[in-house]
């Protein structure tokens, strides 16, 4: 079963979550816009020779600065991004740290289901190994 689209989750989510990443690639000295295609990945990064995806996400049951997860959990909905360079950028609750991690990192992972509040009987995710996802401070300087 997938995750039905929660419009309310959205709303207080995306747009603000979208923004700090943006912020993020453009303190970097990337050139970042979202992207005007909704269903596209969320942001479009140019810069440095480099040109890509970046989709964005908030884990709202991470609190404070460390990961303390065994593993980074992405959507496997989100397949469809990684057809093209795409950095999957994943936001603790209060915005401040992110995991980053990249598409070769994200494909290779295994598929698991597992159960969760928005789908109980188990929802589809790459589950990505902590160590292939690097953790930013998004506060420091």
């Amino acid at each position: 079963m997938l995750k039905y689209f929660d419009k309310t989750q959205y709303a207080l989510h995306d747009a603000h979550a979208k923004e700090v990443a943006r912020q993020f690639w453009i303190k970097l000295g990337y050139d970042c816009i979202e992207n005007p295609d909704e269903y596209g990945v969320d942001l479009l990064v140019e810069g440095k020779g480099r040109k890509f995806g970046c989709e964005v996400e908030v884990k709202t049951g991470w609190h404070g600065p460390e990961f303390n997860y065994p593993t980074l959990h992405i959507p496997f909905r989100k397949k469809k991004f990684t057809k093209g360079r795409v950095t999957f950028f994943v936001l603790n609750n209060a915005r401040s740290h992110a995991a980053v991690v990249g598409r070769n990192d994200v494909v290779k992972s295994p598929i698991v289901k597992v159960p969760n509040k928005m789908v109980p009987t188990g929802d589809l995710f790459y589950d990505v190994a902590v160590k292939d996802a690097k953790i930013i401070n998004l506060l420091a300087s």
